[in-house]
């Protein structure tokens, strides 16, 4: 079985066993960073690879092997109307990957990603966002109420927000036009420029910074660039605490463009993007797909203006980046990754080896190729 919610597809029937990448002892601490419906994609399969079926629950030592950063600026849709109702943090994303990690109640994960039909008060609104909101008010701290809801639905691992204060996305335009709103920004359709978040104070949680600092492997997307991966690394003191950080950054390459944000976006101009607004942040690896995606299924997306995104290695190997290309391509007519695919992928490319490439950042202040 499993349910959509806010356009994430997120599993809710009983898991299939996988086989474990690594032992629980080897594992690699990871960091995964982002929202939207890519994120709770990849915990899902983390969850499953990590912490396989029969392996007793421990809460703070799940939490120090998997952490999800979430944006909170979404302002659209339920969250938004409860961020300008009650002052709450966009409780969405984090709902979404509350989901991907629980393996509690099927019934009451049901529950909690139930959506109210209807023109009423609760219409549009998620069931499990409205929970979020409560358990806010009577804790008077967001994380706190995100922990409460962890341990409600037995997630494995742990979900932080990636700032303590409510946020504002902005965008710049071509042209020079500025757009304040999450879910005003892709219905411009013009090329983005730059985003910043407001406050630019922002802060984020210290329990952010100090998983950053222990991880072995920071994935960055799979996500929204704009929208969801850059509102997390443009949080005060999160991109500092990578660039710091001794884990390797995996950054999971989208399957489709976006309309509204990556329009025409090749993987390097993913890759330059980044670097534009965070010019030290490293990138060890670029995971990509390699699995052919059926031309019917491309037809689909492109009636909306999406297409696959284009990948030469030889753009990405300029920029410094070691590429990866892997099957991650999930089955159905949405074109979406495997959750299972993709966690393996990142906890192959995590494991330790004696050969760590140099990120791209390092690459190119020794002198690489910058286009």
């Amino acid at each position: 079985m499993s349910m959509v919610t806010g356009g994430a597809t997120i599993a809710t029937g009983r898991r299939r066993p996988v086989t474990p990448l690594l032992s629980r002892r080897d594992a690699p601490r990871v960091v995964a960073m982002g929202g939207g419906t890519g994120l709770p994609v990849l915990l899902q399969g983390l969850r499953a690879a990590l912490f396989p079926l029969g392996t007793p629950r421990t809460p703070v030592r799940d939490g120090e092997r998997l952490t999800a950063i979430t944006t909170v600026a979404d302002d659209g849709g339920s969250s938004g109307r409860l961020r300008r109702a009650y002052g709450v943090l966009a409780p969405g994303d984090i709902r979404n990957c509350l989901l991907a990690l629980s393996e509690g109640d099927e019934t009451l994960k049901e529950i909690f990603g139930f959506r109210f039909g209807g023109d009423g008060g609760l219409g549009g609104h998620s069931l499990g966002n409205l929970i979020l909101t409560a358990l806010n008010q009577r804790a008077g701290d967001f994380r706190r109420a995100v922990e409460r809801a962890g341990e409600i639905l037995r997630v494995r691992g742990r979900i932080i927000p990636a700032t303590a204060d409510g946020v504002t996305l902005q965008a710049e335009f071509s042209g020079g036009r500025r757009v304040e709103g999450d879910c005003r920004i892709a219905a411009v359709r013009r090329a983005i420029r730059r985003v910043s978040l407001r406050p630019k104070e922002a802060r984020p949680f210290p329990q952010a910074l100090e998983a950053i600092a222990a991880a072995d492997a920071i994935v960055i997307g799979p996500g929204s660039l704009y929208t969801s991966l850059l509102p997390v690394l443009l949080v005060r003191g999160i991109a500092e605490a990578v660039e710091s950080s001794r884990a390797r950054v995996i950054l999971v390459m989208n399957l489709m463009t976006e309309p509204g944000e990556t329009d025409g976006y090749t993987a390097a101009a993913h890759v330059l993007a980044l670097r534009a607004h965070l010019p030290s942040i490293p990138l060890h690896a670029v995971l990509l797909n390699a699995a052919p995606i059926a031309p019917e299924r491309i037809g689909l997306y492109a009636t909306r203006g999406a297409e696959p995104i284009s990948a030469q290695d030889e753009a990405l190997g300029r920029l410094g980046c070691r590429v990866s290309r892997r099957d991650l391509l999930g089955p159905g007519p949405r074109i979406r990754h495997d959750p299972d695919k993709l966690a393996r992928a990142v906890l192959e490319i995590a494991a330790p080896a004696q050969d760590q490439p140099a990120a791209c950042s390092e690459r190119m202040a020794q002198g690489g190729a910058s286009g």
